[in-house]
């Protein structure tokens, strides 16, 4: 479990950080897919509520 929320937590980083990036280079739109980044977040949101 502990491995697992390691895990989901430097790809939620990691996403964040390209959203960040693709912003500061003045994409319009994300390179993070919306449903696979809700998904991780509500994934993230489940295991920090345990």
């Amino acid at each position: 479990m502990n491995i697992t929320f390691r895990k989901l937590a430097m790809l939620e980083k990691s996403m964040i950080e390209k959203e960040e990036l693709a912003r500061f280079q003045g994409l319009s739109t994300s390179p993070i897919d919306s449903n696979f980044k809700e998904k991780i977040t509500t994934l993230m949101d489940k295991v920090r509520s345990l």
